[in-house]
């Protein structure tokens, strides 16, 4: 059985992360989606809008995902799950990680989707920056 990773906080749950889960899914057999601890996100004043569980039982729902689990971040979630495939988005592509070296040690594939990348929080960021004109 092939073990697929995805990391992410899915705040603010939208379209875009659903296709991103939904492909993530079809590069294995088995999606564990790891969502990142209230205390370690980093996306502005506020956020997360929704608690980690509340976060974790939105991504269970899903019929493409397999299990949820909540972690410190992908490093936490890539030791706990060891995982075949770890999955991240396209705006990932350019960025090295030290996740990338532990993934390469591990013999973990990298895959990313071809999703368009959709952003609640520059959504958000957006929306506060016009109320505040």
């Amino acid at each position: 059985m092939v073990r697929v990773l995805a990391n992410g906080v899915f705040d603010l749950f939208h379209y875009g992360h659903l296709m991103h889960l939904e492909q993530a899914s079809t590069f294995g057999d088995y999606l564990i989606v790891s969502i990142t601890k209230d205390k370690f996100v980093g996306k502005g004043p506020g956020r997360p809008v929704y608690t980690e569980t509340h976060r974790a039982a939105i991504v269970a729902a899903l019929k493409c995902v397999d299990e949820v689990i909540i972690v410190s971040g992908l490093g936490e979630a890539l030791l706990k799950v060891k995982p075949q495939i770890v999955v991240k988005g396209t705006d990932y592509k350019k960025l090295d990680s030290a996740h990338d070296e532990y993934c390469k040690l591990y013999g973990i594939e990298v895959k990313f989707t071809d999703t368009p990348k959709l952003s609640a929080t520059g959504f958000l960021n957006e929306s506060l920056r016009r109320s505040r004109v």
